[in-house]
């Protein structure tokens, strides 16, 4: 008997052994059910025996998510085929066998976590019946050699079968299916010639339907399939997919575990709302936490990091040092603007990039030229004449360019006599000599006319002392005033 066991367990193991784990949905549970059905012998050479009532209950432990193992114990009668005799002598048309199998099953469910719960069975064990006739009595028969024996068996078997369960509850189910016994010759005790003599069957068929109870091996306080004992993480929320030590599972790190994170597939560092999915505060398409500028104004462009170019420089504001550059500069990496020739006058905005370093600029980046108070210039004329010599005209050249430096003046040419000859001739005199000069800047230098009056103002307002010839030579001049 001990070797009958062991056998029985060691082809259940293999069988369990060899079997690919589906998802969740039966470890830790114990199950207790009752099936009730018809049984038929098959595989013989006479069909001796006709359709009979079977029974089972079986017990089942759940080893994984959706593997179960456990053992089976059937009983089934089977009447006797009238139209057919097991040998010549057979006793009475009423003979019934009575058929007794106890299996180690192994159940291998494939929808664990729906409601229709398929299966596919395995399992091993031992086939044992007699032959009782209408009076209950054992039936014996004489072998080939003579000696009388009981009409019995025992076999060793191998079982086949698939079935569903409907879950009406996590505790209750309902459900039907059907086994094939493969009836070996392995623990039999009859001879072989009696059994080919006889005909047994080599296989019996049944089908059943019927019921299971399911109940916890130990307390599962928040329901996610590992027990207290061995839960690591015994509050964990209904829902959330936990590890083997019952420790949810949060994929992206974002504090929502998986199973109840509505984005699993949030970048880290992102925060998050209670569904796991990612805030955003501004709206700029780059969650909070990840977001370098979270108060980026709406429709903004915005870069990775969720920053603006504000100051429109080319160089984003998280990376920007100077984030208020005005808009045509031209930046360095730090987004600075560059100043090439040291003028506080961005390049970009600088009219005269290559202003000499200390020289005082405008806004533009050039030169700021004073404004102009006077004209210190003047120029001497000969005794009683209004001719401008070289001399004369090289320091009307000068004018000239502080003309072209300033256009905005204007200026009265103003012309003087010395004290020789009267009124009558050094007022003229004066006015041709400033006249003189007025059409030497126009026509020859190209100065506006506008811009240049000449008057005479005769010997009145003497420079110099006109009682030496050094003094009058002086007083014979034109000078330039500014007059606006």
């Amino acid at each position: 008997m001990r070797k009958l066991w062991a056998s029985a367990l060691v082809v259940s193991l293999f069988l369990f052994s060899t079997q690919v784990a589906l998802p969740a949905g039966m470890y830790n549970k114990v199950g207790f059910g009752v099936r009730g059905g018809f049984g038929k012998h098959m595989m013989a050479d006479k069909d001796v025996w006709k359709i009979g009532p079977f029974g089972n209950a079986e017990v089942k432990f759940g080893l994984h998510k959706n593997i179960m193992i456990g053992l089976i114990g059937t009983y089934g009668a089977v009447p006797r085929n009238y139209d057919e005799k097991w040998w010549a002598e057979a006793h009475s048309a009423a003979d019934e066998q009575h058929n007794f199998l106890a299996e180690l099953g192994t159940w291998i469910y494939f929808m664990p976590e729906g409601k229709f719960n398929p299966y596919l069975n395995l399992g091993t064990g031992i086939y044992s019946w007699y032959v009782q006739d209408e009076n209950n009595k054992n039936v014996h028969i004489y072998d080939l050699k003579g000696k009388r024996l009981r009409l019995r068996d025992q076999q060793l078997t191998f079982m086949v079968g698939a079935g569903f369960e409907y879950m009406v509850n996590d505790y209750f189910s309902i459900g039907a299916g059907g086994r094939f016994h493969y009836l070996s010759t392995v623990f039999s005790q009859m001879d072989e010639d009696l059994k080919d003599t006889l005909g047994l069957p080599e296989g019996l068929v049944e089908g059943f339907a019927g019921i299971t109870l399911y109940y916890p091996v130990s307390k599962d306080s928040d329901g996610d399939g590992v027990p207290d004992k061995l839960d690591e993480c015994p509050d964990t929320p209904l829902g959330c997919l936990v590890d083997e030590r019952g420790c949810p599972i949060d994929s992206d790190g974002d504090g929502v575990c998986d199973g109840l994170d509505q984005c699993p597939n949030t970048p880290r560092g992102c925060k998050v709302d209670i569904n796991g999915c990612p805030i955003d505060s501004d709206k700029d398409g780059v969650c909070d936490g990840l977001d370098r500028c979270p108060d980026t104004p709406a429709g903004v462009r915005v870069n990775s990091r969720g920053c603006p170019d504000t100051d429109g420089d080319g160089v984003y504001d998280d990376e920007d040092k100077c984030p208020d550059t005005p808009k045509g500069c031209k930046v360095d990496e730090d987004g600075c603007p560059i100043d090439s020739d040291g003028d506080r006058v961005c390049d970009g905005l600088d009219r005269c990039p290559e202003t000499p370093r200390g020289m005082e600029v405008d806004t533009s980046g050039c030169a700021l030229v004073k404004a102009l108070e006077e004209i210190k210039l003047q120029v001497n004329f000969g005794l009683n004449e209004a001719i401008l010599d070289d001399a004369t005209m090289q320091k009307l050249n000068e004018v000239y360019a502080i003309l072209m430096d300033h256009p905005e003046i204007r200026v009265e040419i103003a012309g003087y006599c010395d004290n020789t000859g009267t009124d009558a001739i050094n007022d003229p005199l004066s006015k041709r000599r400033a006249e003189a000069v007025r059409d030497y800047l126009i026509i020859e230098k190209g100065i506006a006319p506008d811009r240049l009056t000449a008057e005479g103002y005769g010997s009145k307002q003497p420079i110099a002392d006109n009682a030496t010839p050094e003094g009058r030579a002086k007083n014979r001049r034109v000078e330039f005033k500014i007059i606006e």
